[in-house]
């Protein structure tokens, strides 16, 4: 059975999965949550300071997997699967799962699909009982086939691209004769992409393990919130790593060659292409969600009803929220006054 969270691909890049962060909202203990993914509860240090809202949050004694619960009652337990955890939470989800009888008398892993994967099966899991928030993707170039990161880097500053997005940085890390990082990020680290390109080698050998002696960049693709879950949704309905990955990129950088005074003529980087593959654009954009009458209604109670409670502690009387009810309706949106139009024909009825 593919595990699915990391593809050698054709062109010579190789891609994987990197991060998966999810929010249970099923009702469960943490203890359950760990053994529903195969994990064994023993091999988890209890105990430890919460993060993120919540009180409490136990670490898997050698990988860096980590349950946070005991958060407000919507919360439900959150769990990070980073780095090289991810192989590990997916095989043990496999162990624990491999278990359908076969003709020849042994045990293996049923599929709906040959072309599914543990990944695939995993998120479909997760998605039944909760949302993804965080996903990662790496494009590695090991051997730097396409492009160095400092040629990278040069593309940007030549203006030899086209992006979404508006910005970018040049970080470089190092001291007098040496360099020990170099990265580029796009994007911004609060939004639901983010892009960062940065040399691998140079990473690898400065946390002093074992020397990389090749060139290594590394295209990673950080997703939050939202488009985290839509890239899941994708994959869980069969979507293919690859397409997926390299179609993000693809639509949202292109590098070119300056043959045309406008970059929207000008052709595309023959190494571009090659390194993309034939992936056409995907987009993840998320459809925005119609507020309703109810949302506004938890938002207040949730956010302003405090605030409210304690001017009238200090007031006696309700002047006060009288007078925001006047000065209100003078700043209506027209979002809300088509709200009050739609509550108003349902009593017309």
């Amino acid at each position: 059975m593919n595990i699915g969270n990391d593809i050698n691909l054709n062109n010579g890049l190789y891609l994987l999965v990197d991060w998966i962060e999810f929010t249970i909202k099923k009702i469960m203990s943490w203890e359950d949550a760990v053994s529903h993914f195969g994990l064994n509860v023993k091999e988890f240090k209890t105990e430890l300071k919460g993060a993120q809202g919540y009180k409490s949050r136990v670490r898997h004694i050698i990988y860096p997997i980590s349950f946070l619960y005991d958060g407000n009652d919507d919360m439900g337990i959150h769990v990070c699967v980073s780095g090289s955890a991810v192989r590990y939470f997916l095989d043990c989800y496999f162990k624990k799962y491999d278990c359908c009888d076969t003709p020849f008398g042994g045990f293996a892993y049923e599929v709906n699909d040959f072309n599914d994967t543990v990944l695939k099966d995993v998120l479909r899991d997760i998605l039944g009982m909760g949302q993804v928030t965080r996903f990662d993707l790496a494009i590695d170039d090991k051997g730097c086939t396409y492009y160095t990161c400092e040629e990278v880097c040069n593309i940007f500053r030549n203006g030899l691209y086209t992006s979404r997005f508006k910005k970018y940085r040049d970080d470089f890390e190092g001291g007098k004769g040496f360099c020990s990082g170099r990265t580029l990020y796009l994007g911004s680290r609060k939004s639901e992409l983010f892009i960062r390109i940065y040399d691998k080698q140079l990473e690898q050998n400065s946390k002093k393990k074992d020397s990389v002696s090749f060139p290594w960049v590394r295209w990673e693709i950080e997703l939050h919130r939202a488009r985290a879950n839509t890239v899941a949704l994708l994959l869980a309905a069969g979507g293919a790593l690859p397409d997926i990955a390299l179609g993000i990129l693809s639509n949202y950088l292109r590098f070119l060659v300056k043959d045309n005074a406008r970059d929207s003529r000008c052709s595309t980087d023959p190494r571009w292409e090659a390194f993309l593959d034939g992936v056409k654009k995907i987009r993840i954009c998320s459809p925005k969600v119609e507020k309703t009458i109810d949302d506004k209604r938890n938002w207040f109670r949730k956010q302003v009803a405090p605030t409210m409670a304690g001017i009238y502690e200090i007031d006696g009387d309700l002047s006060f929220i009288y007078e925001c009810i006047d000065s209100g309706r003078m700043r209506l949106s027209k979002e809300l006054l088509d709200m009050i139009e739609e509550e108003a024909k349902k009593y017309d009825r």
